[in-house]
């Protein structure tokens, strides 16, 4: 991979999760599939149940069909939202009209669908969604069910694996999307056992085994922290087995809440060290690594878990690595651990071709550090490849402008830095401009997708546009200058790679 492309993805990638970060943050491991049921009614205005009483004509579902897409027509069986709205179409009432929409599948006459309107009078009908006599009468307990909190959550736990599918899916999302708090607020109501058991099945799907993962670390035992032990080790496990090491971020997360401290001793020898007991090298898989890193640091931020300083021994094993060192650099600076200076500063000046990518991270780090010797480092590196300092100057630049629109994930609770001296496990926040360390370093999360933003309402609908719709729209914004961002550095790489650097 190019130098300069190399260099660029972690703050691209650290630019992406500010951008997308809420500011409560959601399950660190989960990543919504889709938009939940809540979500999908929140945005229309108006929804219904409907049973369908004509399907499209069989040859228009065919592959090679020409002419309009084929159409269903659906009889209202219950108005779940804007009955009003369905009342003026027509569509309730003495001699109802029915919903014609979009139908590309064939199913049988007297089938349950879920179907969305908006734009009123003349109401555009979404795409059927199939849906048993369960899934009705669990879409009726959504409007009853607070907007958040452990009681929304306890709802939703007892449907996670349901039997029918599209249940246990928007279960899934909807743990997704909340807070972690509400997800530990239900520690007493979980089910230990229940959770063990689908994160050693097989077949469950890795997102949801993560999210098990997450919450068998908030209610397990020291008994379930050596089933997760062995699956970590990943020793004498059947090819079936083994399958349930997907998700291993979640997994070292949890075995760590279980274990205490204590655990990182483990996950050091078998995902960071790179050194073996007999002092010989030894070969761990990069996604192996990365799933670490992930998980510290969650552990990082949760900081009532494991001291922050045991992490950050854990991340600076990276360090002795220089094709990896580039991974955690970013979370050093972060978390304010400036030990690393003197060890950066070699990496950078014995950096070869197949690391070269790691001199800009360090150039930012050494940026962020207050101490003296960190400026006078930079001078230094400076004078033997003046472009990795300029490259990273402008990478910088992109990282911090975005994060400046943002709020960092911090604990509640936590007092300005102005108000006293810093803790040692409190987050790094920008000084002053123009002093030492005034470069801003983005937050990483460990959760790289999931949010708790739900999706905006439509843009035709004439309601007050909220606070959360001003957010995502500036998180457009930032995405496409992200892009523009990716094209800029992407055409400089293609020029020539520096002699010095090659």
């Amino acid at each position: 991979m190019n130098p300069l492309i190399r260099c660029f993805v972690p703050v691209v990638v650290s630019v992406a999760i500010v951008a997308v970060a809420g500011s409560a943050r959601a399950c660190p491991f989960c990543s919504a599939v889709s938009l939940t049921f809540a979500q999908e009614i929140a945005q229309s205005q108006a929804a219904v149940i409907a049973k369908l009483v004509e399907p499209p004509p069989a040859g228009a579902l065919s592959p090679r069909a020409e002419g309009p897409l084929p159409k269903g027509k659906f009889e209202v069986v219950e108005v779940l939202k804007g009955a009003d709205l369905v009342a003026e179409a027509g569509l309730t009432g003495g001699d109802p009209q029915p919903i014609e929409t979009i139908m590309l599948e064939e199913k049988p006459v007297g089938m349950l669908f879920l179907l969305m309107g908006v734009e009123p009078p003349d109401l555009v009908w979404s795409s059927p969604v199939r849906v048993s006599d369960r899934a009705v009468a669990y879409i009726r307990k959504l409007g009853e069910l607070p907007e958040k909190g452990p009681e929304r959550l306890a709802f939703f736990q007892e449907h996670l694996e349901d039997e029918d599918e599209t249940l246990a899916r928007d279960a899934y999302d909807e743990f997704a999307i909340a807070p972690y708090a509400d997800v530990r607020s239900i520690k007493e109501q979980m089910h230990p056992a229940k959770l063990l058991a689908w994160i050693e099945d097989p077949k469950v799907q890795a997102n949801r085994r993560r999210l098990y993962a997450t919450m068998l670390g908030v209610c397990g035992s020291k008994d379930d922290a050596e089933r997760i032990e062995k699956l970590l080790a990943g020793t004498g496990l059947s090819p079936e087995q083994a399958e349930a090491r997907s998700g291993l971020d979640a997994l070292i997360a949890c075995y760590v809440a279980l274990e205490g401290p204590q655990a990182l001793d483990l996950v050091d020898r078998l995902f960071l060290d790179r050194t073996s007991a007999d002092g010989m090298p030894r070969e761990v898989p990069f996604t192996e690594t990365y799933a670490a890193v992930m998980a510290l640091r969650f552990l990082g931020e949760e900081s009532d878990l494991v001291p922050r300083d045991r992490v950050l021994a854990s991340l600076r094993l990276l360090l002795e690595e220089p094709k990896l060192a580039d991974l955690v650099i970013a979370d050093l600076a972060r978390w304010q651990d400036w030990s690393a200076v003197d060890t950066l500063v070699t990496l950078f000046k014995e950096a070869k071709a197949d690391n070269i990518f790691v001199r800009e991270p360090i150039v930012n780090y050494l940026r962020a550090c207050p101490l003296p010797e960190a400026a006078a480092a930079v001078k230094e590196l400076e004078t033997i490849d003046p472009e990795a300092v300029r490259r990273a100057a402008t990478l910088a630049g992109i990282a911090g402008l975005t994060a400046s629109g943002t709020t960092a994930a911090t604990p509640s609770g936590d007092e300005d830095d102005n108000a006293g001296p810093r803790g040692p496990n409190e987050p790094i926040t920008a000084p002053a401009e123009g002093s030492p360390g005034s470069l801003a370093v983005a937050p990483v999360l460990g959760d790289d997708d999931a949010t708790d933003d739900v999706p905006g309402r439509d843009a035709s609908q004439p309601e007050r546009e909220t606070a959360a719709t001003v957010s995502r729209r500036w998180k457009w914004l930032l995405w496409a200058a992200v892009v523009l961002a990716i094209a800029i550095v992407s055409r400089a790489a293609m020029r020539p790679v520096p002699a010095g650097d090659r």
